[in-house]
């Protein structure tokens, strides 16, 4: 005869992230949330290097009573870290407490759910001392490595699909350009990952800035308090140096960056960032295939540490959106290739800009971009040159508006040399 004995198990999970706390019985965090017609919260205490997690509950303005019968109740908290399940703390949970003060509460060492400057962990309550979700699994062999795949159409067509995916992953995104020159966009994000935009120079040493400046903000604030000293987390983790240099694996493990724009606009460098991850060039934006973010600036969040920031929406601007974002000129795209060292892109956007010089762009051009770009000055001064008849009507000067361009002189001069070199 066989005996087989059946047991429900129920689990309610709490994921909780927070900033650092510092040691003291007034320095906590709570968060709250409505779930199953009740509300649950989370309140977070520190004291030395144990972290106190106690969960209350309520519903409909009174305590949340559980029930009678203890298969059906939650008995037991679980603390556990997102690192390392196996640091796991179970407390037990009695009725009369349930009843009496609606809580649970238990402690861990702030090392096991410390991961970079935040705590990580999950709240488990349940019926059962041991969680379903953290059965061992069955351990497979690994497979047998497969053939490298050819390199073909479909590949690349692939690779582009999966890095454009990524353009506007929300979820993995680290690096913030922050637009200080677009009136427009003041309050928007544009993001991006650095492990794809430091396989160019210049996005690679703007990220290592972006770096060193964080890190040293973090180190001015942490010595920033008076004697005694706080006690805080960064006492048991590895000393960093006092320098201000910074690696690129430093970088790599860095948290979020912002990185300032301030030539150009946020149309321009979504362009800069689809050339960057797809390899081709787009003047006309559609933000849906971007990560964008507004940052509500009514509305300003403190932590436990009395810091402020902003928050963040993820907010991409649809077609039906009162936000349009109008479509790049070669010119623009050309100055920001240069500026950001991509060559490739500024050889395309030489060769289109040649290609669109009018007797109404081209002075603008010259100065704008030719200042820039020698193919681009050649072109337009020859241009310039061949159609100065057109450009001199009457006692018009169409340098009038870059009279006070530091090159301007320049500029008339080569115009000049080059008609006469046409009439001889």
């Amino acid at each position: 005869m066989v005996n087989l004995s059946l047991r429900r198990t129920h689990e309610l999970t709490f994921r909780v992230e927070s900033p650092i706390i510092t040691s003291g019985s007034a320095s906590s965090n709570t968060a709250g949330s409505n779930y199953d017609s009740s509300y649950w919260t989370v309140t977070l205490t520190r004291s030395g290097q144990s972290l106190s997690v106690r969960i209350d509950w309520y519903r409909n303005g009174s305590y949340y009573h559980m029930p009678d019968d203890e298969n059906h109740a939650y008995s037991y908290m679980h603390i556990v870290p997102h690192g390392n399940a196996e640091d796991i703390v179970t407390t037990s949970i009695s009725l009369t407490n349930t009843y009496g003060t609606s809580s649970a509460s238990g402690s861990i060492p702030t090392t096991k759910v410390l991961s970079g400057d935040k705590y990580k962990f999950d709240v488990v309550i349940s019926t059962n001392k041991d969680l379903a979700h953290l059965s061992t699994p069955k351990v497979l062999p690994p497979p047998a490595p497969l053939p490298p795949p050819a390199c073909t159409s479909a590949t690349v067509c692939t690779r582009r699909d999966m890095l454009l995916s990524l353009l506007k992953d929300v979820h993995s995104v680290d690096t913030c350009f922050v637009f200080t020159s677009d009136q427009t966009y003041p309050m928007v994000g544009l993001w991006a990952h650095r492990t794809i935009l430091s396989r160019h120079k210049v996005f690679e040493e703007l990220i290592l800035k972006a770096t060193k400046e964080l890190k040293t903000t973090n180190e001015s604030q942490g010595t920033k308090s008076s004697t005694p000293k706080m006690d805080n987390d960064t006492d048991s983790m590895p000393s960093t140096s006092s320098s201000s240099s910074c690696t690129k694996e430093e970088a790599a493990g860095m948290p979020l960056l912002t990185i300032q724009v301030d030539k150009f606009s946020l149309a321009t460098m979504c362009s800069i960032l689809y050339f960057i991850y797809a390899g081709e060039v787009k003047l006309s934006i559609f933000p849906s295939q971007f990560a964008i973010s507004k940052a509500e600036s009514t509305l300003v969040l403190f932590d436990t540490q009395g810091k402020t920031r902003q928050s963040v929406r993820w907010d991409p601007l649809s077609t039906d959106s009162a936000w349009k974002l109008k479509d790049v000129t070669w010119q623009e795209l050309g100055l920001a290739a240069e500026f950001y060292g991509l060559g490739e892109l500024g050889t395309i956007c030489e060769k289109e800009i040649a290609g669109i010089l009018s007797k109404s762009n081209a002075i603008d051009i010259l100065f704008n971009v030719g200042c820039h770009s020698e193919k681009v000055k050649k072109k337009a001064v020859d241009y310039i040159a061949e159609h100065m008849g057109s450009l001199f009507v009457g006692e018009v000067n169409p340098f009038e508006s870059f009279r006070d361009h530091p090159a301007c002189l320049d500029m008339v001069i080569e115009v000049l040399r080059a008609k006469a070199t046409k009439k001889a």
